[in-house]
């Protein structure tokens, strides 16, 4: 226990070496549309908006269309934050954009697009009618709580398919209901399919396609989820009864919710080389009709989790925050303080500022605490390097007389070690949050131009392996600065062996590690670092070195004839056993 940061550091490596093994690793713009608050309805001819797509081939089984209107048609309905284009082949959603989000190429992010997907449904009785080969009129309406869009096709035997859709003015939610009439007697299910090629909409590439996979969530509340990390084709078959499937990516996702359930359904994840789409997603399910009518939900949205907390259950799972304990943390903690000092200003640089500063200043005791014991430990050095000289080679007498030593002085070798290993829950919980929160998507600070990837201040012409193209200045600072506090710390103690070493070997480490993530992660932890060693500096003034002396003393001879502790009894059976077993060895 001699470096007690370097054990804390140590730990939140092996935890972010183990997560990056496991699940390896934009600017916002208003558009406010004045809404029309007269309600309306428009027919075919009369729509203004329409585009024209010739269609071919296509195939109406016996449902008659008005053969003047033969041509596909797109219809476009929109609010506060969405567009969304539908195609009168089908009757279907064809294209989602957002329009408060922006691409690299500061278009609005197309989210999904009918051009390179395809939704559809099939009805599931004696014609298997396809939706894709109708042709519906509609009607669209407006009013000031929400615009409504109506499908309907007829055929010539009497049946009569409507689709309804519905968005209110401030949702990213798709409300949606395909009702048939009495003459589709026979039909329990509708197949439903979904081939979703996804667009890209960062600019890193390749961090994209590692975090885009496809999430589910059951009605037994059982969360789950395809690679989002590998290259080859996965393909798995669900049982279960499914209450929403979710196509998401590093910051969006585009998903479908049934509260009547989605059954036997098929999920498809396909990686896609080159820089054409991030991956393509192909669902397939069965969805049950509850009096000829089925219900559901599309969601086309940011990951953001005030959103997604209110859109369903489970539906939150769509932001990773961690595993259980660090995802609570960031629940209930970390987004809060976020929320709470997005409110007093719009910089984000400023808010993980603010947010070091409120986070320093809850650990404070905490931080001192261990500050403290570190002082003590460097009282007692002088002690402890002569015990080990006076039994060189002899590790059991060693270890025995400096754990006496602890006994009677009352210091703890755990005191410097405990109260750090308390903050790790806060160093773990922002390395989870902060690469995820949409709030940073493209929002500038200093020299980074996007907070959510790696600030670059020079491109290089070469590769460097496990490395990179690029040099992150921040990545860089948080380096150096953690060199800084771990020579600081041990300062305070005698560090001998390869602990001297391994100090200053992680921190270049994290050099590694850390130059392709997300810039305000390395942000929030060299500001942690700048913090920590400033406290480091206030402590020193406050903590009187020969009145721990006098404490220690104190100690000492309050404690001359207390006999060994439980904890050392069975320290010292435990190093004699081990030493009998090696000169067993060695015999």
């Amino acid at each position: 226990m001699d470096n007690n940061r370097f054990i804390g550091f140590t730990l939140i490596a092996l935890l972010i070496v183990t997560y990056y093994t496991l699940f390896p690793p934009g600017q916002v713009e208003d558009y406010n549309e004045p809404v029309n608050k007269q309600e309306k309805i428009e027919s075919i001819k009369s729509e203004p908006e329409e585009k024209k797509i010739k269609s071919e081939n296509i195939i109406n089984s016996d449902f008659s269309i008005n053969k003047n209107t033969a041509d596909e048609k797109i219809i476009s309905i929109e609010n506060e934050n969405l567009i969304v284009e539908f195609s009168s082949k089908g009757g279907k959603i064809h294209n989602v954009y957002l329009k408060k989000y922006l691409n690299p190429l500061k278009e609005k992010v197309n989210i999904y697009s009918g051009l390179n997907g395809d939704i559809n449904f099939i009805i599931d009785d004696d014609e298997k009618v396809n939706l894709n080969e109708i042709i519906f009129d509609y009607q669209k309406s407006n009013n000031n709580d929400k615009k409504t869009l109506v499908f309907t096709a007829s055929s010539k035997s009497g049946k009569k398919i409507t689709l309804r859709y519905e968005i209110s003015n401030d949702e990213y939610v798709v409300n949606s209901s395909i009702i048939l009439n009495e003459n589709f007697s026979e039909t329990n299910n509708l197949n439903f399919s979904w081939i979703n090629k996804l667009n890209h909409q960062e600019s890193n590439f390749k961090n994209e396609k590692n975090q885009s996979r496809i999430n589910y969530f059951s009605f037994d509340d059982e969360f789950d989820y395809t690679s989002s990390t590998s290259v080859e084709t996965e393909e798995i078959s669900i049982n279960k009864s499914l209450k929403w499937i979710s196509s998401k990516q590093q910051f969006f996702n585009s998903s479908i919710i049934s509260e009547s359930g989605l059954l036997n359904s098929n999920l498809k994840s396909e990686y896609a080389e080159g820089e054409d789409y991030v991956k393509i997603f192909r669902i397939n399910s069965q969805i049950p009709l509850v009096n000829n009518t089925i219900s559901l939900k599309y969601f086309f949205g940011p990951n953001k989790y005030s959103i997604l907390e209110n859109v369903t259950d489970g539906f939150d799972n769509n932001l990773y925050l961690g595993w259980i304990g660090v995802g609570g943390f960031n629940r209930y903690i970390i987004v809060p303080i976020f929320n709470f000092l997005e409110k007093i200003t719009n910089n984000y640089g400023l808010i993980i500022f603010l947010m070091v500063i409120l986070i320093r200043i809850v650990v404070t005791p905490l931080t001192y605490k261990s500050h403290l014991s570190m002082a003590k430990m460097k009282v007692l050095n002088p002690e402890i390097k002569l015990i080990r000289e006076k039994h060189d080679g002899d590790m059991q007498k060693s270890q025995s007389e400096i754990m006496e030593l602890y006994q009677k002085t009352g210091v703890s070798p755990l005191g410097g070690c405990l109260p750090i290993l308390f903050q790790l829950p806060i160093l773990v919980s922002v390395f989870y949050f902060l690469p995820n929160a949409i709030e940073l998507r493209g929002k500038s600070f200093l020299w980074a131009s996007d907070l959510s990837n790696y600030d670059s201040i020079l491109n290089l012409p070469f590769n460097i392996p496990f490395y990179g193209d690029h040099i992150s200045l921040f990545t860089v600072l948080m380096t150096v600065s953690t060199i800084l506090i771990n020579k600081a710390n041990s300062q305070m103690q005698t560090i001998e062996g390869p602990m001297k070493t391994f100090q200053y070997v992680f921190p270049i480490l994290f050099l590694f590690i850390f130059n392709n993530f997300s810039s305000g992660l390395t942000y929030y932890y060299f500001l942690s670092n700048v913090a920590s060693y400033g406290q480091i500096f206030i402590f020193k003034r406050f903590v009187d070195e020969e009145k721990i002396k006098k404490e220690i003393d104190f100690n000492r001879k309050r404690n001359i004839n207390t006999k060994k502790s439980s904890f050392q009894i069975r320290l010292e059976e435990a190093m004699k056993a081990r030493q009998g077993a090696n000169n067993k060895k060695n015999k």
